[in-house]
């Protein structure tokens, strides 16, 4: 008896999480700004247009470090 009736309690608990759970939509969780996709040639034209001769090992020194920190963080 005393099973039943804690199982019956805990689906009720479980009932009522997962009905909270359903109040918030899709469209609650998305930011009002718009997601910027760039594509390959844009991402090309930016590279070309901040690395230079002149900067090319800083820049080189920059993308090691990032690649090493998040090596570090996993």
């Amino acid at each position: 008896m005393l099973r039943e009736v804690f199982i019956i309690i805990l689906l009720a608990i479980l009932g009522s999480f997962y009905l909270g759970g359903c109040d918030k939509t899709s469209s609650d969780t998305e930011t009002d700004e718009e997601v910027v996709v760039k594509t390959q040639a844009e991402y090309d034209a930016e590279a070309e247009a901040q690395i230079t001769e002149e900067n090319m090992e800083d820049e080189l020194k920059k993308l090691e470090e990032a690649v090493d920190k998040e090596i570090g963080q996993e």
